[in-house]
């Protein structure tokens, strides 16, 4: 099974519509016309939520009028979160139940004019030469098994002095699973940062910038996590964690805490 077709198993459920709606009416929503804002943390699906998103737009800097690329974009918390900041946006996903979804929740925002989701491979995504002047990718590496071809696909859509942000899990796969990507080892792909480093100028990349965030990462999650205990809410946490969430996210935190892997943000450029 391609790491494709083991991130499609992974992340279908075939409920997923069902279970944030439900969620939002809980939360008194109507699912039909929101605000970004009214879904939380519940599409924010990394270390460090939602914030961690608006760090990731400062560090590559994404604001009015810039043309954006999220790589994995799930059911577009990011993109949403870009889009408010005035960029234009195009989220690509593999899984078919995201971009429908995600689709969905970009219309009920009235950012459907702003926001482009299309379902297509990382490794080839059918979009022009050029076409964006920054990209992101927040915690999809785990899931490529070829990172080198995406940079390299991210390289070509993006314009000469185009920034790549990438906000990552780097270090060992062997870990105790399951984790919040990943059931076991054969499925999960992480890799340390000097290995993205290298896939990065193998696609012919400027690394600029390469920054562990564990601290920041782990700050925000240990708020994040007493504030849904004490006050749970039906958008608190990613939707996208189906069953045993406790155990994937304990997991993920105590192999943060012992530094088996981090969350690092690296910064590429493409040269003039």
């Amino acid at each position: 099974m391609s790491d494709t077709e083991q991130a499609i198993s992974r992340y279908t459920t075939g409920d997923l519509r069902d279970r944030l709606h439900a969620a939002l009416r809980d939360a008194g929503k109507e699912p039909a016309v929101l605000q970004p804002a009214d879904l939380e943390e519940s599409d924010h699906f990394h270390s460090g939520g939602r914030a961690a998103t608006m760090d990731v737009a400062k560090a590559v800097g994404i604001g009015l009028g810039k043309r954006v690329l999220d790589v994995g974009s799930g059911i577009g918390g990011p993109a949403r979160a870009f889009a408010t900041l005035g960029a234009v946006v195009t989220g690509v996903d593999v899984t078919n139940e995201f971009v429908v979804l995600a689709r969905e929740l970009d219309a009920a925002c009235g950012m459907a004019g702003s926001i482009t989701m299309v379902q297509a491979s990382a490794q080839d995504t059918g979009i022009p030469d050029g076409s964006f002047d920054a990209a992101t990718m927040i915690h999809v590496g785990m899931n490529l098994a070829d990172k080198a071809a995406v940079f390299a696909e991210v390289h070509r859509l993006l314009r000469p002095g185009g920034v790549f942000g990438i906000y990552d899990l780097m270090g060992t796969n062997t870990l105790d699973y399951p984790m919040p990507w990943a059931d076991d080892a054969q499925s999960s792909y992480v890799e340390s940062d000097e290995a993205y480093r290298n896939h990065l100028r193998t696609a012919g990349f400027i690394v600029t910038e390469d920054n562990d965030r564990s601290a920041t990462a782990l700050k925000l999650m240990a708020e994040q996590g007493s504030a849904q205990r004490e006050n749970p809410r039906p958008l608190g946490a990613p939707i996208l964690l189906a069953g045993d969430p406790e155990d994937r996210i304990g997991n993920a935190v105590k192999a943060m805490k012992s530094g088996a892997i981090a969350p690092r943000l690296l910064i590429a450029v493409r040269p003039v």
